[in-house]
């Protein structure tokens, strides 16, 4: 209920009779009447009350006492507590908290003006002054929270506080905390105290400061010291790592500055910005730069290496310019980064690096589009380096020249004539990182450009059957060109011997070639199925369905001279005068344009599905679920009509499926036709004429993955756990041993623990474990090669605040266990603690955050 006091100062009344002025009212859950007040000081606005419980008003003393959930307002400042007294007279309220059946003080009061909110346990305040005085209060000042036993809240907005404590723990009593014996606190932007000192888990620490200023930021990030991490590695000893600074520069950008150093003279530095502009790009980009010093100092061990590694990423909104992209996945390093510098063991493993920065620009209402990109690959374990700089292409869609935009019928067999044109330009480099950024690099370059513009004609006589003839023209402009002529003379610059030898000649400048091309090809893709449906009632099996998807392909491209420039010439190759046919733009970018050569061939492929309907144990709705029982088998090859010998390609087979929702098979396979010669080299002759075999395996590769996780629950609910409380014997166990065994999972209710229907303590701690195995086996005549690795990783959560990671594997073939990391992290309510070690391999190490 809601009672409001206009106090006008300048009402005046006869004084009441002594009798009837003492009028005590108690009103409980009702509005009461406005009683209207002299004062000497009048506000200028309205006070208004309210409470869940009674309200008894003195109508002599001018005042108001309020019970439970009682609320004051005036203006934008409100009171909140279980008791409170608002004496009219002076214009204060009292407010305290009431104890409840425990005896615990509840509904303390509560004061708010503005975004400030103040919390004690007994609250006075004067709505004429602006002045409060508060016991044991507890405000929060962005992510700090501020306790005081005593606290004056001044007319001005700021508080004078005795016997503070200052900390971001919200735990009462906080786990550690800055002892304030006096301060001052302006809300919103700092606090000021005079001498502190450090108290952690109760224990004062001879870590005091002579003053104390306490900026409260009000931003979404603050600038501040990272907090490095301590560990030790075999190898370069005890370190400090990822220790530095942030720079909450502004909402939009930010910069991270971090270091490690080790005992042995290794350092490294790493910048890091992450950028952000909303309705336009994101991203963020890093470098780092790292000097590895391994051995000992005047030993014949003692190296130092300097190694880099650049990311960038850069992704643009799709709302900022409609029709064009820009983007960037940048990640490139020196060979050496990630096997001295990278605790990351995917990092160890994979030895690719790719890089991309591209730009993309589309045309609406026209078929015209462009892409342009500077490409990075980069081997770490070979150290070669590819770049692209840049690529760009230019493409034209698909055109139907002939079709009428008119008619909306179908359309004739001449207006399935399409036309495309594209064209490329580039320029690649191919080096080792260790000469990518000297003058070497420019002078190997590559460059060229390649356009082609494709005319053909689709025609489908019937059904899944195609044929379609095509007229391709290709030319290509290069910078430069080969010309190889025969030296019987040339002496060879090592051992200055006299050896005759092609000499291949590089000419420079600005050379073009073309080719005209017919072809036909056709294609038959017919679909086959077959449905077995059981007939037994009780069977689980309701139907199997197999798809078989058939495909015959057949290309051919006739014998036409003069339809292209000069590209092929010929030179001696050897003493006895023997030719061979040679390109002029061998080893350029884009090769030679196709001639117009006979060849043709047949492809063959066929592709399998098998599919389920399974009714589920224990089924009730009576509807089967659908299971895929082998998701891909394939097999295919391909056979070369006018080729010499060796007509038929290598026969691969792959298949890929599921088992049981958990089980991920993949297996890939390859054979030829063709036996070995005594060199160990395909030869002419067939594989069943040697030893009556069809096909001679030369590799063959399986990958399985899966959750231990869901089998080892499957097999709990298989086996009809049952989890039966077990009254436990009270004396027998120790209030400490419950609480441990809650905390680990093995407890049901207090007193009880949970087990299973064998009476054995069930382990009921969320785990994860994926497992991948992985198989690979080359087949050659008198060498073979078997790899297998297995991995494992996932976590273990002992308690909800306690998490074990783990990646870990085993190489059979070198019969070692791969490199292992192990984490521990630990929730310490207003602390993070984590724990990381690499037992084996070239980065042993431990750190601790």
């Amino acid at each position: 209920m809601v009672r409001m006091f206009p106090l006008l100062s300048q009402q005046s009344g006869t004084p009441l009779d002594s009798v009837n002025a003492i009028t005590d009212t108690i009103v409980a859950g009702s509005r009461g009447r406005v009683l209207q007040v002299a004062t000497d000081g009048a506000l200028d606005q309205q006070v208004t009350y309210s409470a869940e419980g009674y309200k008894r008003n003195d109508m002599v003393n001018r005042t108001a006492i309020l019970h439970t959930g009682a609320k004051v307002t005036y203006g934008d400042i409100e009171i909140t507590a279980d008791s409170i007294v608002f004496n009219m007279a002076n214009n204060t309220v009292y407010a305290t908290g009431l104890k409840d059946s425990t005896g615990k003080l509840a509904g303390t009061p509560v004061f708010r003006e503005g975004s400030q909110v103040i919390e004690s346990k007994e609250l006075t305040y004067n709505f004429r002054t602006k002045k409060a005085i508060a016991f044991n209060i507890l405000t929060k000042q962005e992510d700090g929270l501020l306790r005081s036993e005593v606290t004056k809240l001044l007319e001005d907005g700021t508080s004078n506080i005795a016997m503070s404590t200052y900390s971001t723990c919200d735990a009462d009593p906080p786990h550690f905390y800055i002892n304030l014996p006096r301060a001052r606190v302006y809300p919103g932007k700092k606090i000021i105290s005079g001498p502190g000192n450090l108290v952690l888990e109760g224990i004062p620490l001879p870590i005091a400061i002579p003053f104390g200023f306490f900026p409260i930021q009000t931003k979404s990030a603050a600038s501040g010291i990272l907090v490095p991490r301590i560990g030790q590695e075999r190898e370069r000893g005890y370190n400090l790592s990822d220790g530095g600074y942030y720079f909450a520069i502004n909402d939009n950008f930010d910069l991270a500055i971090r270091g490690s150093i080790y005992t042995n003279g290794t350092w490294m530095a790493t910048a890091t910005t992450n950028y952000n502009m909303l309705y336009k790009y994101s991203g963020n980009f890093s470098f780092s730069y790292a000097n590895n010093i391994t051995g000992h100092k005047g030993l014949p061990d003692y190296s130092k290496q300097s190694n880099y590694k650049i990311g960038w990423n850069y992704i643009q909104d799709a709302k900022a310019r409609p029709g064009s992209r820009f983007s960037a996945s940048v990640n490139m390093s020196s060979s050496g980064y990630d096997k001295t510098n990278s605790y990351n063991v995917s990092e160890h493993v994979t030895t690719q690096r790719q890089s991309s920065v591209s730009y993309s620009r589309t045309w609406d209402g026209t078929p015209f589009n462009l892409s342009a990109s500077m490409n990075h690959s980069q081997n770490v374990r070979n150290k070669t380096v590819s770049l692209n700089l840049p690529k760009v292409n230019f493409n034209t869609s698909r055109i139907y020249p002939l079709k009428s935009k008119r008619n909306p019928g179908p359309s004739k067999w001449y207006q399935e004539l399409q036309f495309q044109y594209t064209a490329s330009v580039d320029n690649q480099i191919s080096t080792y990182d260790s000469l990518l950024f000297t003058n070497d690099v420019w002078r190997n370059m590559r460059s060229g450009f390649k356009h082609e513009a494709p005319l053909s004609l689709q025609l489908r006589p019937f059904r899944n059957f195609s044929v379609s003839p095509q007229v391709s023209y290709t030319g290509v402009l290069y910078t430069r060109k080969i010309e190889k002529r025969w030296d019987p003379d040339y002496i060879d610059p090592e051992t200055f011997v006299n050896r005759p030898s092609v000499i291949n000649d590089t000419v420079n400048g600005l050379f073009y070639g073309h080719s005209f091309r017919p072809s036909v090809s056709a294609s038959f893709n017919p679909q086959l199925y077959g449905t077995y449906t059981s007939t037994r009632s009780d069977s689980r099996v309701q139907a199997i369905r197999h798809v078989m998807r058939p495909s015959v392909g057949f290309s051919f491209i006739p014998s036409l001279k003069g339809l292209s420039s000069d590209l092929y010439r010929t030179v001696q190759r050897d003493t006895l005068g023997n030719m061979s046919e040679y390109s002029v733009f061998e080893g350029n970018i884009f090769g030679t344009p196709s001639l117009s050569k006979r060849s043709g061939s047949v492809n063959f492929s066929l592709v399998n599905i098998v599919e389920a309907k399974v009714f589920q144990k224990n089924d009730t709705t009576g509807k089967p679920v659908k299971v895929k029982v082998i998701d891909n088998l394939g097999i295919n090859t391909s056979y070369n009509i006018f080729a010499d010998s060796m007509r038929w390609a290598p026969v691969s087979l792959s298949m890929r499926t599921t088992l049981m929702e958990n089980f991920n098979v993949s297996a890939n396979s390859s054979f030829s036709l063709y036996a070995l010669d005594n060199n160990g080299r395909p030869g002419g002759r067939f594989q069943y004429s040697v030893d009556k075999r069809l096909l001679r395996l030369t590799g063959f590769s399986v990958s399985l993955d899966f959750d231990a996780g869901k089998i080892f629950r499957k097999d709990s609910e298989a086996t009809g756990q049952s989890q039966q409380p077990q009254q436990l014997n009270e004396p027998a166990m120790s209030q400490a041993e419950r609480a441990s065994m809650g905390q680990s999972g093995f407890a049901g209710t207090q007193g009880q623990i949970m087990t299973d229907a064998y009476g054995y303590p069930v382990f009921d701690v969320p785990w994860t474990m994926y497992v991948r195995y992985n198989l690979n086996y080359s087949k050659g005549l008198n060498k073979s090669q078997l790899n297998q690795t297995l991995s494992v990783n996932g976590n273990l959560s002992l308690t909800k605040k306690m998490t074990i990671t783990y990646t870990s594997g085993y190489d059979f073939r070198m019969k070692d266990i791969t490199m292992t990391q192990i984490g521990i992290s630990r929730d310490l309510h207003c602390w993070d603690m984590s724990f990381n070690w690499i037992p084996n391999g070239t980065m042993q190490m431990w750190n601790f955050t």
